[in-house]
Parts: structure tokens; sequence; C-alpha cells
């Protein structure tokens, strides 16, 4: 859910005030329902969930629009929790759950380059220290007479992606270090093409 969370509340932050339906067509590029596990359709209720618990501002259409047209933004209490999210998703390693660094790359722009460096440093800590134990785990797995056999399969492949990890994590650090891409504070590395900025000025009906 904190993954879900903090992708919605960041795509609000990029285009606020954005409709439901830009905000839902914007994710479904990035392809959130094959990594971060959102049903497309519960994008409506996600917003609606955040609006009720203070982090959405819901804003309605007067009277005598077409139904469907509230447009949301981040509440004060919404921008505090976008970073608490970002930065949990950032500093946790959570090899069961790969999706919260996925969403965390979405959003790292929003972080200074010293944060974002210092977090990485700590990502590699914590995955050179899951490997030193992963032998012994895997022992631990093997003597027990109780866990089936095929057990340890499942923790070998888990290892497998954290070493993947560990080395890609080394690798960015280091790519960041060296000044790529671009953070809170620095001039801007990229713009959107002047066809995608065009789309957001249109309002699109609502879904049937």
């Amino acid at each position: 859910m904190s993954t879900t969370r903090l992708l919605l509340l960041g795509v609000v932050r990029i285009f606020q005030p954005a409709y439901g339906y830009q905000l839902r067509r914007e994710l479904m590029t990035w392809n959130v329902q094959e990594w971060a596990n959102i049903n497309p359709g519960s994008i409506y209720t996600g917003l609606r969930t955040l609006a009720k618990h203070g982090f959405l501002q819901e804003i309605e259409e007067g009277a005598g629009n077409k139904p469907g047209r509230t447009s949301y933004k981040l509440t004060v209490d919404g921008e505090s929790e976008y970073f608490t999210l970002l930065r949990k998703a950032l500093w946790s390693v959570d090899g069961f759950n790969p999706g919260q660094m996925q969403a965390a790359l979405s959003f790292l722009w929003s972080l200074r380059r010293d944060e974002v460096i210092a977090a990485l440093e700590s990502r590699i800590v914590q995955l050179e220290q899951q490997a030193k134990a992963e032998p012994f785990s895997e022992r631990q797995i093997l003597e027990d007479p109780g866990t089936p056999n095929h057990v340890v399969e499942m923790f070998r492949i888990t290892n497998a992606r954290d070493r993947g990890e560990l080395e890609w994590t080394r690798n960015f650090r280091d790519r960041v270090a060296e000044g790529a891409y671009s953070f809170a504070g620095e001039a801007p590395d990229w713009a959107p093409h002047p066809s995608m900025i065009s789309q957001w000025t249109e309002i699109p009906d609502p879904p049937a």
C-alpha cells in the first residue's frame, strides 16, 4: 500500500491540479500495473482515499459542468507524507517488494543529490550484510528436517535478485556521484516534449 500511496502522491505532485483520468493515463504509461501491482481501476479509489485522509484536496467544478470533473492537488500533509514515503522507499531494502525502489526511482529528482548518494551507500551496506548472512541462512534451511527441499530454491532466487540489485546500486551510486541526472536544487536535465504538455492541457472525458 505504501508503494501505491507514493505513486499516487508523486504523480499528483508533478501535475497538480490534475483530473483523476489524467493521472490514471499517466500512470498507465509507466506500466505500474506490471511492476507495482496496481489495478488501473483502483487508481480512482486510491485518490479518493488519500483525499479522505487529508493528503489530497479535491477540487470540484461548479454546478452545470459534466460529472466526474474532480481534480486533485497535495495538501500540506500530503507533501509531508510524500517525502516520508519516498525516503522510506529509498533508504530501506525490501527484497520481497522490488516495486518499492521502482517507485522511488520515479521521484528521486525531488531529493538533493547528497541525500541520494548517502541513501544509495546505505543500501549497499544493507545488501552487503545480507550477502554475508546468506550462506548461514541457507545452511539452516538445508539442515532443518521440517523444511521441504524446494524451499531452499525460493531462498536462492531471492538472494540472486539481491546480488543483482547490489551490483546495480554500486554502479548507480557511482553515476550519481559523477554528476549523472538532475536533482533538487539543480538545473533540470530533461524537459517533456511540447506534444506531451499539450495533452495535459486537454480535459478528457471521464471513463464511462
